[in-house]
């Protein structure tokens, strides 16, 4: 329970909010003692004064140190929480290499490079960052962009169209053709 962050900020506010209706609560009393006592008799004395004024000013020491500490504790806590967002939210422009372990039962291990935390399935998500847009392996830790170096090969842009009848038979006949050449270069 006390490892739940939720928790944690549950308690340190209402602490929070408790020490000031504790400080409201004596100010009313050193309100009641040097206004409403002295219309009762009430004859100012050091005897009974200075332990009386000792004790309020411990009292409000004891309030305000655990006060400043849980402020001090909720600030870091939000900081913490809003840097962790910012952190999570860049991805790596440059991919890194991963290394690929094999494990059995056909599954493999994968080593993220920048938090070196091994896990066996990558996030996929969406690159938007090119003019195109591509399907990328993610660290599911850090967010950084992976890149298998088992599987470099020279990526190829490829055009997506509707051909139209004329424009199928065109583009067949000039595939023919490449292989055609390649074939005979090769034979060379």
């Amino acid at each position: 329970m006390l490892e739940d962050s939720q928790f944690v900020r549950i308690v340190l506010v209402l602490w929070l909010v408790s020490s000031f209706f504790v400080l409201f609560l004596l100010g009313r009393i050193d309100y009641v003692v040097h206004h409403d006592l002295y219309n009762f008799g009430l004859k100012f004395s050091f005897v009974w004064a200075d332990p009386y004024w000792v004790l309020l000013r411990l009292v409000y020491v004891c309030l305000a140190v655990p006060c400043v500490l849980s402020v001090v504790a909720l600030g870091l806590d939000f900081w913490k929480k809003v840097n962790s967002k910012k952190h999570v939210s860049k991805l790596v422009s440059k991919p890194s290499a991963v290394k690929v372990q094999p494990l059995e039962r056909n599954s493999t291990l994968i080593s993220c490079p920048s938090c070196k935390k091994t896990f066996g399935k990558p996030l996929v998500m969406l690159d938007f960052s090119s003019g195109k847009t591509k399907l990328m392996n993610v660290c599911p830790y850090c967010n950084t962009a992976l890149i298998d170096t088992s599987e470099i090969e020279d990526e190829k842009d490829f055009e997506t169209r509707v051909f139209s009848p004329d424009e199928k038979v065109k583009t067949r006949q000039r595939r023919k053709k490449g292989r055609q050449n390649s074939v005979t270069q090769d034979r060379t």
